[in-house]
Parts: C-alpha cells; structure tokens; sequence
C-alpha cells in the first residue's frame, strides 16, 4: 500500500527536519497579537494552526507505534477530544504555544526514526479514518508541516518549500481528487504535467502556486485560456 506517488520514509523525515526548522522560525517572529490573525484555514487562527500541528504530532506518535507493533492505537481518543485539545492548546500564551509546537514536533520526528527502512509495517488509520500504509506516516507529518505554515499567512509560501515536497502534495492532490474534480492539466515552470481526471484545459504556473490554487482555492500567478474550476477538497 505504499504511496508510488509520495516520498519514501526516509526521504521525508530527512525534510522534516528542514521544515521544522523553518515553522519554527516563522513563529519565532509572533507576538501575541499575531496569533490572533486568521490563517488560510477558515474558521481558524494562527494559534489554531499551531494548536493543531503540536497536536497532530502527537497522534502520529500513536500511529507509529501501531505500525511498527499491529497493536492498534488510535491517533485520538475521539474528534471531540482532538478539537478540544485544539481549543485549550490554541488558548496558550505566544511563548508555551511556541514551545508546545516546538517540544511535540522534536517527538514525532524521533518517533519516525522507527519506521525509517522498515518493510514490515502495518497500516494505520488517521483520525478522519482514512487507510494509510505505515512508511507513509512521515510524509503525512512532513505534508502537515509544510501546508500549515503556509496556512500561516506570515511570508512563508509553497515557493518556498522544496520541490520535491511541493511535487509530492501535487501528485498526491491529483490522485486523490480524482474522479470527483473536474479535467485540468496542470503544467509547472519545470515543464513538468499533472493531469487532474484525466487532463483537460491547462492551467499553468510555478508548481508552489499549482499547489496553493488545488490545496486552498488560492488563485496567484497562474495563467490560463478559461476560468478556473472549484476544485474538491481533497487535504
């Protein structure tokens, strides 16, 4: 059940580091204030952002240790406990939320050192119930880190992220969208293709602004002969 589409393990806990690295320094910049700004994510703050990836590292630590051990350990105790959690670790001051998130991301990135080069992992379900294949949990972390600090709205965008992180969310996007969005080609400045439903009028752009436009309905830079469909949610 592996991700063909996605990077390997290894390979994504490598960048995890990097995009940690970066998160952290964007939110090393906020005041209290600034965590009050709403976020590209609607209904949420900079702090719900934040409360969320500190949170979300700790279910994946849950997930790990099911895939390395078949023992199934949820990623949260219930969706009522997991907003909760959010609720109450969004509520912290500007500094322990720092902390919070800096302290969480640090564990979840030990934690996925188990699961770097193995080929006998059992696969795990997320929080949404979604199936995922045990060595694609570091991508799933790494994915949440990297769309998330952009959701910050603070400067930090696709663009800047690796290419082969943003080349990864893209294909991931395209496949599971699927059948349910509407036919689109999608070509990069890299000369690179992805063909959303089979291709259809095209849609062309850096692969960083691609991504915006299929992960948040965020239209910059892009070029195109027709309007833009609305596309599924699919993340």
């Amino acid at each position: 059940m592996s991700g063909e589409h996605y990077l390997t393990a290894g390979r994504a806990i490598d960048l995890l580091a990097e995009a940690d690295a970066a998160l952290k320094k964007t939110v090393s910049t906020f005041t209290q204030d600034d965590l009050g700004q709403p976020s590209l994510c609607g209904g949420w703050t900079r702090a719900h952002v934040l409360a969320h990836l500190a949170r979300n590292a700790d279910g994946l630590r849950h997930l790990v240790q099911w895939a390395v051990s078949g023992h199934e350990t949820p990623m949260y105790a219930s969706v009522e406990q997991r907003n909760a959690d959010i609720e109450e670790a969004a509520a912290q001051p500007v500094a322990r939320l720092r902390a919070d998130v800096t302290s969480a991301s640090d564990a979840i990135r030990s934690r996925l050192e188990q699961v770097r080069g193995r080929n006998d992992l059992h696969d795990v379900r997320l929080g949404t119930g979604k199936r995922l294949a045990g060595d694609q949990i570091p991508w799933a972390r790494l994915r949440e880190v990297t769309f998330h600090h952009v959701d910050l709205d603070a400067g930090y965008t696709f663009n800047d992220a690796p290419p082969e992180v943003v080349r990864a969310g893209l294909a991931e996007a395209v496949t599971r969208m699927g059948h349910q969005a509407p036919p689109v080609t999608l070509t990069g400045t890299d000369n690179r293709h992805w063909h959303v439903n089979g291709g259809g009028h095209e849609v062309r752009g850096r692969p960083g602004d691609l991504l915006l436009w299929l992960a948040r309905g965020v239209e910059h830079d892009l070029t195109h002969e027709h309007p833009l469909p609305t596309m599924p949610s699919w993340g």
